[in-house]
């Protein structure tokens, strides 16, 4: 049987994204595939406000890189102030010269700035509203169910964590997703009043709904921006937005119960993220590792990625190993 195309990528994260486009300056014939209706995976921007993952760090060059390449800015993360602590009973203590992302890089716009532009790069090789519903290797193949086709395939990538690998049909490990537990909101003011009032935007909550906020400004910081991750479960309640506002006003004051708006994403919740079982997030960062391909299908998300698994640079550290294998098994093109 006549493949329909040599190289089927599934998923249109950050990995994904980059695999596509080494494999396209390759000149391999592909598709990539996704379920959601846009491109990015994890990484999702509204506004400039990133939902999704927030931080580069200095180390990671393959990010890095790719900024340059495709000509966007980074910026370093605001740490100038004190950070605000709150404990289970509600004491909260201000007098804390402390920043807990120092040295961290944002980009300029959000980072889906970076995803957006290697999805425009692909044309139609990249096709949106493709759930993959099962895979089938053969000696020949493999056959991909998507949107109600059928898609012949000389080899697949699966580049998505491996908990929704398994439920399409393929053979992996339980291996958690990082940070699928977790909900993310930001809250944008007209001026970042905090940095004025001494603080760097930095809070640590043991009462919640939030458990981790920092400064979510834009880089000409002309009008501010906080962000916080939800204890987990947290953003499940009805609640939930007016008490994390409300939470926000106790830590940084009744300016901050003011918000021009309040966006959040519950990636527990998004069935192309996450699955029950990451409802539970690890009590701590996973070792990662890569997991062994079979004849016809390789795996490339960031929880693959024995370097800086679950994180940007992982993302593009696994696209990098795929490319490699496909061309251990395909020749150099």
């Amino acid at each position: 049987m006549i493949p329909d195309t040599e190289i089927c990528i599934v998923g249109a994260g950050l990995s994904g994204l980059a695999l596509a486009t080494m494999l396209r300056a390759k000149g391999r014939d592909l598709i990539l595939l996704d379920a959601r209706d846009r491109p990015g995976g994890r990484v999702l921007s509204q506004n400039g406000y990133d939902l999704g993952p927030s931080w580069i760090w200095p180390h990671n060059r393959r990010m890095l890189a790719l900024l340059d390449r495709l000509g966007l800015r980074s910026f370093e993360q605001h740490t100038t102030g004190r950070l605000v602590f709150e404990d289970a009973t509600g004491a909260i203590r201000r007098d804390l010269e402390f920043a807990t992302m120092g040295g961290a890089l944002r980009v300029a716009g959000g980072l889906a700035r970076v995803t957006d532009a290697l999805a425009a790069a692909l044309g139609d090789a990249l096709r949106l509203s493709h759930p993959v519903t099962h895979l089938s290797e053969d000696a020949t193949g493999v056959t991909v169910m998507a949107q109600g086709q059928t898609i012949r395939a000389g080899r697949v990538i699966l580049a998505l964590p491996p908990r929704l690998a398994v439920q399409i049909g393929a053979t992996a490990p339980d291996v958690p997703t990082w940070m699928a537990g977790h909900a993310k909101l930001v809250a944008t003011y007209a001026a970042p009043f905090w940095r004025t009032n001494g603080f760097n935007g930095d809070a640590i909550s043991h009462r919640g709904p939030l458990a981790e906020i920092h400064d979510a400004s834009p880089a000409d910081a002309q009008t501010g921006a906080l962000f916080g991750f939800a204890h987990p479960g947290a953003a499940q309640s009805p609640d939930f937005r007016d008490a994390a506002v409300a939470q926000l006003a106790r830590l940084f004051g009744p300016d901050a119960g003011n918000p021009t708006d309040v966006i959040f994403k519950d990636w527990s919740a998004d069935h192309a993220t996450a699955t029950p079982a990451d409802r539970t997030p690890p009590a701590s960062h996973p070792r990662y590792r890569a997991i062994p391909r079979t004849e016809r299908v390789i795996f490339a998300g960031s929880e693959t990625a024995s370097e800086d698994g679950g994180f940007l640079e992982g993302a593009l550290a696994a696209a990098e190993a795929a490319c490699m294998n496909l061309d251990s098994v395909l020749g150099h093109s």
